[in-house]
């Protein structure tokens, strides 16, 4: 009798795992959250290589814009004052803000990589936290469901090929051809257990694919 019932718990168990995952209905996107375009780049102020451009799409062409950090740029220098380090970062994550919110951006996030100076792309993944970066990269664009990505040349090319600008074209690539697939970091794209109540794993967003992505180089000259 204990053997049959092992079986069947076995079986249920097998059965289960075999289940696609449960998707939640398609909801017409949250106004709070919608974006047209979002950037992905390393440090705050990256933005002003295509401020002029930014500024275009959202006051001539009304586009929704939000940003993605990987990092507070901790490590960059200062001019007018005595603060480094970790109260740079500080400065500089306010700094962001209050810059963005005069452009009516206010969906700006900020993620826990750290300023690595130099070229080395693999050091500054390394430093950004790859995969936990990737992870939050899909989940905010499965969150905005922006049409269109912009963000910084994941390559070595004529220009400062700051490693940390690299990386954050590697992750906005990445995460451009994951976000759209159920199958990755699932516990997102899951039904809550019961939304109303508190404590759930699941996350109830959606796949979501957007539908180009942009490059632009950190060249200072033409």
């Amino acid at each position: 009798m204990r053997r049959h019932i092992f079986l069947i718990m076995f079986f249920l168990a097998v059965k289960g795992w075999g289940q696609p995952i449960e998707l939640p209905a398609n909801p017409a996107p949250d106004d709070r959250f919608k974006t047209d375009l979002l950037l992905i780049v390393a440090h705050p102020d990256d933005e002003t290589a295509i401020g002029s451009y930014l500024a275009k799409a959202k006051y001539d062409d009304g586009k929704r814009i939000a940003c993605i950090y990987l990092n507070r740029g901790n490590g960059g220098g200062n001019s007018i004052g005595n603060e480094q380090s970790m109260a740079m970062a500080n400065i500089r994550e306010i700094e962001v803000h209050r810059a963005l919110a005069k452009f009516d951006i206010f969906n700006v996030w900020i993620l826990d990589g750290k300023d690595t100076p130099g070229q080395d792309l693999f050091h500054s993944l390394l430093n950004a936290g790859h995969g936990a970066a990737l992870e939050k990269i899909v989940r905010l664009i499965r969150l905005t469901r922006p049409e269109v990505i912009l963000t910084w040349m994941p390559i070595f090319v004529a220009g400062e090929n700051h490693g940390d600008h690299q990386a954050a074209g590697v992750l906005a690539t990445e995460a451009f051809d994951l976000a759209g697939d159920p199958n990755v970091f699932p516990t997102q794209v899951t039904v809550p257990r019961d939304r109303i109540d508190i404590n759930n794993f699941q996350e109830g967003l959606l796949p979501w694919q957007p539908k180009k992505i942009y490059y632009y180089s950190d060249r200072d000259e033409p």
